[in-house]
């Protein structure tokens, strides 16, 4: 039986241009674009057939500077892998506080929905390949979290860099398992962010 391999990417850093109330969205920074062109570089001998990306702005930006090293790959905009909320652990709600509860409930949503639009769909692949995901920090967590079978609450405790790349295998014989996680090996300490 075939594998796919997800590559999944953190967009770049960018710069907040959301008006008050909504939620942070904005253009890459210089910085965020360099990030971006080495993970392109990072990820250009892969034969990658489909990127697909959030809708946001961030990270279609991110996945079209990608997509210049995989020129016949497609480009998938997909609003599921938009930055969510995927829950709230009990003990960190005050760290949500400013969150309106209709995001948060649809977060619930959108999470699972993700995971089984883009992972789930592959875990049993008829045929193998390559694609790359360009999302947000909270979504990947969330992603890796249910990957590895442990609480739905851990995508708390994981954090990615901009433009860390996570690698999930997905098929026989485990269903899925992580290859790696954050991989920041193409940034130099300089273009390290989180935020």
């Amino acid at each position: 039986m075939p594998n796919h391999t997800l590559y999944i990417v953190r967009h770049g850093q960018y710069s907040n241009h959301a008006a008050p109330g909504a939620p942070p969205d904005g253009p890459l920074t210089a910085l965020g674009v360099t990030q971006a062109r080495r993970t392109a570089e990072r990820l250009r001998e892969l034969p990658i057939s489909l990127i697909h990306h959030s809708t946001l702005q961030r990270a279609i930006e991110t996945a079209h500077i990608i997509a210049e090293q995989h020129p016949n790959a497609k480009l998938s905009a997909a609003p599921l892998l938009c930055e969510c909320i995927p829950s709230v652990p009990s003990a960190h709600t005050a760290l949500f506080a400013t969150i309106p509860a209709h995001a948060i409930a649809a977060g619930a949503v959108q999470a699972p929905a993700a995971f089984d639009a883009f992972i789930g769909a592959h875990i049993n692949p008829v045929h193998g390949g390559q694609e790359i995901i360009v999302s947000s920090g909270n979504l990947i967590g969330y992603f890796v979290s249910r990957c590895l079978g442990a609480p739905l609450d851990a995508w708390l405790q994981t954090d990615i860099q901009h433009c860390g790349i996570t690698e999930l295998r997905l098929g026989p014989p485990r269903g899925t398992w992580l290859v790696r996680h954050n991989d920041i090996g193409h940034l130099p300490a300089k273009l390290q962010t989180y935020t």
